[in-house]
């Protein structure tokens, strides 16, 4: 959908707003579906949604994200969501493993200062 110089899930330079960044997601939509030579009352029947829902979507108006994944499936690239969270490069196990030779160690909280509630 995206190519890696475009990704819309890295981190940009400066943060968008929520609306802004709902506008974006909305234009990528857009762009993707006339790339697919669809109309929105196609994509709409396709989707199983109805137009003004790919419409709100388009627009960056308060979608679901129901409404993005059957959109995205629609067209074919919901693949694009695998982009959130990338495989990770390191296994958790691997981490466990190789700290395991080390011995575990306890943290240590003073025990003075606290009143036991006895009063006196």
């Amino acid at each position: 959908m995206v190519s890696d110089e475009q990704n819309p899930f890295e981190k940009a330079a400066s943060p968008l707003s929520t609306d802004a960044r709902e506008r974006q997601v909305g234009d990528q939509v857009r762009r993707l579906r006339l790339d697919r030579g669809l109309d929105q009352l196609e994509l709409a029947r396709r989707a199983d949604l109805s137009p003004s829902t790919v419409q709100s979507l388009e627009a960056g108006r308060g979608s679901t994200l129901r409404t993005l994944v059957r959109v995205l499936r629609a067209l074919g690239a919901d693949d694009a969501l695998g982009n959130i969270a990338p495989a990770s490069a390191v296994s958790p196990l691997d981490v466990l493993r190789s700290s395991a030779d080390e011995p575990r160690r306890r943290v240590y909280r003073p025990r003075g200062g606290r009143s036991s509630g006895g009063g006196s």
